[in-house]
């Protein structure tokens, strides 16, 4: 008998008894997915829920941009939630389209500037589509927003690194690009990190 008992109200232990006999009848029907999201309601975190819930959403033929819809009402709810962030990456990959999610992360990223989840799911995004070809002037909107915010850094050298390299005239651009914003806020230790790895590139064209 365990030595302290979780208060779970009446509800909970409802919903999870109900969700815990569907997974052992394997039932997949629109009432199953409405209980996937009582008890997603209840703990968002909870893995298996999230991945049978999938489940039905294939079985049933569901609308996945429904679905779309509603990872982005439960991602505004729990921002930092792994388990949210990850059903959304699953629904675009079955839909092969990242058309919203540049534009979904960045209003993400307006509340919060070092959420995890989101740039993790953007940086996602970028690789897997190949979508690129804006993401230099993003970053330049948010250091300009703020220019020490450490995550935009982080941003610039991820691009980079994923797109055109460390070339010479890559190197010398970034360089020139951080000496002026550094003329703008000398003590900026994101700004002065970045211009260190510049330069550990400009010596590594060297060798």
């Amino acid at each position: 008998m365990p030595v302290v008992l979780i208060a779970y109200s009446d509800r909970f232990k409802d919903v999870h008894d109900y969700f815990r006999a569907i997974l052992k009848s394997e039932e997949k029907s629109k009432r199953v997915l409405q209980l996937t999201e009582d008890a997603l309601e209840l703990n968002p975190a909870n893995y298996t829920v999230w991945n049978y819930r999938r489940e039905v959403l294939k079985a049933i033929d569901a609308d996945l941009r429904e679905e779309l819809r509603y990872s982005r009402e439960m991602i505004e709810d729990h921002p930092k939630n792994y388990q949210v962030w990850q059903h959304r990456r699953v629904l675009v990959e079955w839909l092969n389209d990242a058309g919203a999610e540049l534009r979904f992360t960045e209003v993400v990223l307006n509340i919060d500037q070092k959420n995890y989840h989101a740039w993790q799911h953007r940086q996602w995004v970028l690789q897997t589509f190949k979508l690129f070809d804006n993401e230099l002037e993003f970053i330049d909107r948010l250091l300009l927003d703020d220019i020490r915010n450490n995550s935009a850094w982080n941003q610039r050298f991820f691009v980079i690194q994923q797109t055109t390299g460390w070339t010479g005239e890559v190197v010398a651009r970034e360089v020139d690009f951080t000496w002026n914003k550094i003329t703008i806020v000398k003590r900026n230790e994101s700004a002065w990190n970045y211009l260190r790895v510049s330069v550990s590139n400009i010596k590594g064209q060297l060798t």
